[in-house]
C-alpha cells in the first residue's frame, strides 16, 4: 500500500470533481490508495442523521468515485469510525441511546450494533474494496459514562478487545477485511498516557492477554517526529501484537489555514527509514483537517510526491522538482512558499491562523509573536503575487496571498493599540482607528471572497458556514473595537478597560480557534 488518506469530517468535504482531480493526480505519482476519512460524512442505509447537514457522500457519489478511482488504479478504502469520534453523530437524539460518553459509542449495547451493521451494509454496496479502516482511535474515557452506570467497572482493555472481535466480525460478515488504528491498544498495554512514550512489549504476555481477531491489522500513526528511533520503537511494539502493521505519517493540513511541507518531508524521511528497517512495507500519509479544515488539501502536493519518491529511494531533489512540474504543471518552489504562512525564521506553527484570530483588545497570545519581523506578511504577499508556475492552482495562491495581506495589518494591529493607548498617544490611536481598523476589515472582505472560492472549488458548501461565522465575527469585532476607540477618543468614556489589564506571559492549553479569539465561553 502507498496510499493518501483525506480528511472528510472536519466540515470540509470534497466534491467528487475534486476527488477526481486529486486522483488523477496522486496516480501519476505513484499512489495506489485512497482512504476518505469519513466520521458520519456518508449516507447509511435506514440513519436519517447520520451525517445530516454536514455534506454527507451520497451512495450514488461514493459508487461514482469509487468506480473512477479503478479507472486510475487506485483502491478506494472506506476510513470510518466505529468507536470514538462520532461528536456530530452525537448532537441528535436518535443516538442518545448508544453514547457511553464524550463521543465514543456505547460497547455491549445491542442498538450500537445495530447502527454498525447498517454502516457495514451501506459501505458494501458503495465500495468494491475488500479494504476498511475501522478506526478505534482515542477512546480515552471509554467505559466510565453510560457503560459504568449500567454495568459497573470493566477492565477497559478487555472491554476493547471484546468490541473489536464484533466489529470485525461484521466487516467479515460484509466482505472487509478490517484495519484500525492502534494507540488504544498500545497505550492500554503499556499502561502509558502518552501513546510515544514506548516501552516493550513481551509476545507472550500479549497472545495471553490481548484477544485480537486474526483478520485485523495495526496502523501505527505518528506525525510529530524526525526522530528515526522513536519510529522504530513504535514500530517494534506494534509488531508485538503479532499483526500485520501499516504506517501512516502526515502531510500537515491541520495547522490553520497554510501547509508544512517541510515538517512533512523530514517527518517522512525519518519514518520511511525506520519502516524499511523495521519491515513495514505498506503506509500511508494522512491529510486532516482539525479546528475547520482551512487548508487546501492541494498544497501539501510537494509533501505527497517526495514521499512517493522517497519509498523509491529516489532522493534526488532536482529530479524530484522536474517530476512535480511534469505531473501538476506547477512548480514545486512556488507552492513551497505557502508553508511561509506558518513558518518563520524555521519556526513552524499555526502563526498566520494566531495573527488572524488573536483579539486586538484582549490578545494573550501577543507576547508569542513579538519577534515577528516588520513587514513579513506583506513581502510575503507580494512574493506569492510574483511566483511563477502556480499552474492550475491559482485560485490557491489567490487565497493565501489575500490572508497575506490582512495580516500585513492584523498581525501588528493588537500591539499598536495597546502600545498608543498605554502611551496616550491619542493622535496615532486616531490614525489607527480611521486607517488600519478599516483597511483589515476590507482586507478580511476581500479574503473572504477569494477563500470562498477556493473552497467551492475544491469543497462542498458544508462546512463553509462555520468560516462565515468565524471571518463574520472577525470583522465585526474589529468594527466593534474601532467604534470602542472612537467612542473614548470623543471623551464619552474614561478608559477602555480591556486595555487597561496587563497582558501576562501565557501559552493558552487550548488551540481551536474559539481560545484565540476570546477569553470568554464560546462553546460548552
Amino acid at each position: 500500500m502507498k496510499g493518501i488518506m483525506l480528511d472528510c469530517s472536519r466540515n470540509g468535504v470534497m466534491k467528487p470533481e475534486g476527488i477526481r482531480r486529486y486522483v488523477s493526480t496522486i496516480a501519476k505519482m505513484g499512489y495506489d490508495t485512497l482512504m476518505l476519512y469519513t466520521e458520519e460524512t456518508y449516507e447509511v442505509d435506514g440513519e436519517p442523521f447520520f451525517g445530516y447537514m454536514r455534506g454527507r457522500y451520497t451512495k450514488a457519489e461514493l459508487k461514482e468515485i469509487d468506480a473512477f478511482c479503478a479507472e486510475m488504479g487506485v483502491e478506494l478504502v472506506p476510513c470510518i469510525q466505529t468507536l470514538a469520534h462520532l461528536k456530530c453523530m452525537f448532537r441528535w437524539e436518535d443516538y442518545k441511546d448508544i453514547c457511553d460518553c464524550d463521543d465514543i459509542l456505547l460497547i455491549d449495547e445491542e442498538k450500537t450494533y445495530q447502527l454498525l451493521e447498517h454502516i457495514f451494509s451501506t459501505l458494501r454496496q458503495c465500495c468494491s474494496t475488500g479494504k476498511i479502516h475501522i478506526g478505534m482511535d482515542e477512546a480515552y474515557n471509554v467505559g466510565l459514562g453510560k457503560y459504568l452506570e449500567q454495568h459497573g467497572y470493566a477492565d477497559r482493555f478487555q472491554l476493547i478487545c471484546r468490541h473489536l472481535s464484533r466489529v470485525c466480525a461484521l466487516a467479515d460478515k460484509y466482505g472487509f477485511e478490517p484495519m484500525i488504528w492502534s494507540d488504544m491498544f498500545c497505550k492500554l498495554a503499556l499502561n502509558t498516557p502518552d501513546y510515544y512514550e514506548g516501552g516493550k512489549l513481551d509476545p507472550e504476555w500479549v497472545r495471553q492477554k490481548v484477544q485480537l481477531p486474526e483478520n485485523v491489522t495495526f496502523v501505527y500513526w505518528d506525525y510529530y517526529t524526525t526522530d528515526r528511533e522513536r519510529y522504530a520503537k513504535m514500530i517494534e511494539v506494534n509488531k508485538a501484537f503479532g499483526r500485520k502493521v501499516i504506517f501512516a505519517g502526515g502531510a500537515w493540513t491541520w495547522k490553520g489555514f497554510g501547509p508544512d511541507n517541510t515538517f512533512s518531508m523530514e517527518a517522512t524521511r525519518a519514518a520511511m527509514e525506520a519502516c524499511r528497517a523495521g519491515g513495514v512495507e505498506d503506509w500511508f500519509l494522512t491529510s486532516w483537517g482539525d479546528d475547520g479544515d482551512e487548508c487546501s488539501k492541494f498544497a501539501v502536493l510537494p509533501a505527497l510526491l517526495y514521499a512517493a519518491e522517497i519509498a523509491e529511494g529516489h532522493e534526488n531533489m532536482d529530479e524530484i522538482k522536474a517530476k512535480f512540474r511534469e505531473i501538476t504543471g506547477a512548480d514545486f518552489d512556488t507552492f513551497m512558499l505557502l508553508d511561509k504562512v506558518n513558518i518563520y525564521h524555521g519556526n513552524t506553527g499555526s502563526f498566520g491562523k494566531y495573527l488572524l484570530y488573536i483579539d486586538v483588545f484582549m490578545g494573550f497570545e501577543d507576547p508569542r509573536h513579538n519577534e515577528l519581523e516588520e513587514g513579513y506578511y506583506a513581502r510575503l504577499a507580494e512574493e506569492i503575487h510574483n511566483a511563477q508556475g502556480k499552474g492550475e492552482y491559482g485560485y490557491l495562491f489567490d487565497s493565501y496571498e489575500a490572508l497575506c495581506r490582512v495580516l500585513s495589518i492584523k498581525s501588528e494591529l493588537g500591539r499598536k493599540t495597546r502600545k498608543y493607548y498605554r502611551e496616550n498617544a491619542k493622535e496615532a490611536l486616531k490614525k489607527l482607528a480611521e486607517e488600519d481598523y478599516v483597511s483589515a476589515i476590507a482586507a478580511i472582505r476581500e479574503f473572504h471572497r477569494v477563500y470562498r472560492r477556493m473552497w467551492m472549488t475544491d469543497k462542498k458548501p458544508h462546512g463553509f458556514d462555520v468560516q462565515d461565522i468565524r471571518l463574520g465575527g472577525l470583522m465585526q469585532r474589529l468594527e466593534s473595537c474601532k467604534n470602542c476607540i472612537e467612542e473614548y477618543l470623543r471623551g464619552e468614556t474614561d478608559s477602555i478597560p480591556e486595555l487597561e489589564e496587563e497582558i501576562l506571559q501565557v501559552s493558552c492549553r487550548k488551540k481551536p480557534w474559539r481560545y484565540l479569539a476570546t477569553c470568554n465561553v464560546m462553546s460548552d
